[in-house]
């Protein structure tokens, strides 16, 4: 429901008696439902204590667009000690609460939670660990102490963990503490913090830093769901669809005009958080909100379909998933509070300009159409460069990049291995006397082995790992954040692998892998021309087996 603005009514001379009764009547009704609606407080408990992260919510109710919507809020501090937001709804202590994108476990479970708008689109919720420690990426992790806030809280965290197959009793995993402190003091490796927050203390405090963001692997959930209870939502579906959209005004109103609202926030709701702080925290959220590229509040039906699998693959949830009615969904109502002061002022303009209304809904509907006709046609212009894309990056055989798209990857890769001083290697290797293959069998069974070596290669890869047919029976994988050694377990792991199972039509192959380190400064070429040796030694040495190259070790001459 739209926000109205205030204005006057007026009354037209001229108007029949029946309109002007109808009208006082309309009237009369209106001024008992807002009356009515004016007198119950809706309660919104935040999920932590007073910050720029609920600023939407404040500048609503500072700048009277709750009021406007002829709703009355209540405002309640979340934090430590007071109980979780979810809980506090469905109990009816709240009428809205904020929650993670754990709110969907509680709709899994049974519970009548629905979502109404997602704020930020993507988390907050990081791993801090200090500049000078050995921790670079989750698999550093290993051995180390971590904190984590309970489940679903640090879901985005947990799922990292099991993206990039870290098994978390490997961790000393901690209760947090909520004290970054603990971190600088050295009472633990790495901290789970909100990168709108800790890192600014951080800096206050001159403690140089580092970030694990799931993010970068792949892991990107909801923040700051708005939720309510399915008996409000059917009760008062107006107040709720108001309540909404008004907070949304709020929190356009916030991030269009942040210092009004850090200002506002400062001295009305935390004063003992700074300007600075604030300003900082504003700044960091609204990257993670996206405002100019997201419409406030959206929330993707497939992304939450991804979300509640992601929890459920965690074990934090039970499948199988089912959302319906989870997923609020505007929906066109009539504002009668408007609707009555329109009828009463103008009923008779309304009977005079019809004929105009009729021809305008006439063309109205040949637009639509028209631009149902163009969205389909760009709908199938998408596709076609989709397919036209795939066609261009995959090998038509394997399904595996192409040198062109491996080469584009790579390079990528490489930089942030250089930007972060990450490892980063790469593995090289050949199908063994594939030729005898095809001479033997035909090209068609050749094809058959190449396919088959890509899909067991690849099935035992990471999500982050990168696998390319370079060209004839070669292939190479580009592993982030690994080492050598990690690298050339991996290799020994594939070569034994190939050679134990036939891969297709009976035919046993091998393959001899060649595994090289990025050193600073490489480049692609340099990288991948190491591993080549390495290939090359292994094919001298016997084929079907892996050798690694060490730097400061000569190479065999060819």
């Amino acid at each position: 429901m739209p926000i109205p603005s205030p204005h006057h009514s007026s009354r037209r001379p001229g108007s029949s008696q029946k309109w002007l009764g109808l009208g006082w009547l309309l009237i009369v009704q209106w001024l008992c439902l807002a009356e009515a609606v004016a007198a119950d407080t809706l309660r919104l408990q935040l999920r932590w204590l007073h910050q720029f992260q609920f600023a939407g919510y404040y500048m609503a109710l500072e700048k009277g667009y709750y009021q406007q919507a002829g709703l009355e809020i209540q405002i309640l501090e979340g934090g430590p000690g007071t109980p979780k937001p979810i809980d506090s709804m469905l109990a009816g202590d709240a009428d809205f609460a904020i929650a993670n994108s754990g709110v969907v476990i509680a709709r899994m479970a049974g519970k009548p939670v629905v979502a109404l708008a997602a704020i930020m689109q993507s988390s907050p919720i990081v791993w801090i660990v200090r500049a000078d420690s050995d921790i670079y990426t989750p698999l550093d992790l290993a051995g180390k102490r971590v904190m984590l806030m309970p489940p679903p809280e640090s879901a985005e965290l947990r799922i990292t963990l099991a993206l990039e197959g870290i098994d978390p009793n490997r961790l000393d995993v901690r209760q947090t503490s909520f004290n970054p402190q603990d971190l600088v003091d050295g009472k633990v490796d790495a901290f789970d913090g909100y990168i709108s927050n800790e890192p600014f203390w951080l800096k206050q405090q001159r403690v140089a830093y580092r970030l694990i963001n799931p993010r970068e692997y792949g892991v990107n959930f909801y923040n700051d769901v708005l939720t309510t209870r399915e008996a409000l939502l059917q009760q008062r579906p107006e107040q709720v669809e108001a309540f909404i959209q008004a907070s949304l005004v709020g929190w356009q109103y916030a991030l269009d005009n942040i210092e009004e609202s850090v200002q506002l926030i400062h001295r009305r709701y935390a004063p003992n958080k700074s300007l600075e702080h604030l300003r900082f925290e504003a700044e960091e959220l609204k990257k993670l909100i996206m405002p100019e590229l997201v419409q406030l509040g959206h929330m993707n039906p497939g992304r939450w379909q991804t979300i509640a699998r992601n929890y459920v693959q965690l074990g934090m949830a039970e499948g199988p998933v089912n959302l319906d009615g989870f997923i609020y969904r505007h929906q066109a109502r009539t504002d009668h509070r408007l609707l009555y002061r329109v009828l009463a002022g103008a009923a008779l303009a309304l009977l005079l300009v019809g004929t105009v209304a009729l021809r305008f809904a006439h063309l109205s509907q040949r637009l639509r159409l028209e631009i149902g006709r163009r969205r389909q046609a760009e709908q199938e212009l998408l596709g076609s460069n989709l397919q036209l894309e795939r066609l261009a990056n995959t090998d038509r055989l394997t399904g595996q990049w192409t040198r062109l798209k491996f080469e584009e990857v790579a390079n990528n890769e490489i930089n942030r291995a250089g930007r972060y001083d990450l490892p980063l290697s790469l593995i090289f290797l050949d199908i063994d006397r594939f030729k005898l293959i095809n001479d033997q069998h035909g090209h068609e069974v050749g094809d058959a082995v190449l396919s088959g070596v890509a899909h067991r290669l690849k099935a035992q890869l990471r999500d982050s790992d990168s696998l390319c047919r370079w060209g004839g029976e070669e292939f190479i994988i580009l592993m982030p954040h690994t080492d050598l050694d990690h690298a050339c377990a991996i290799a020994e792991k594939l070569r034994a692998l190939l050679a134990a199972t036939p891969v297709a039509e009976g035919i046993d192959v091998s393959a001899s892998f060649g595994v090289a380190q990025w050193q600073a400064g490489q480049s692609l070429r340099e990288l991948v021309h190491r591993a080549d040796q390495m290939l090359y030694r292994a094919k001298q040495l016997g084929r079907n087996r892996v050798e690694c190259f060490t730097p400061g070790k000569h190479l065999p001459q060819a």
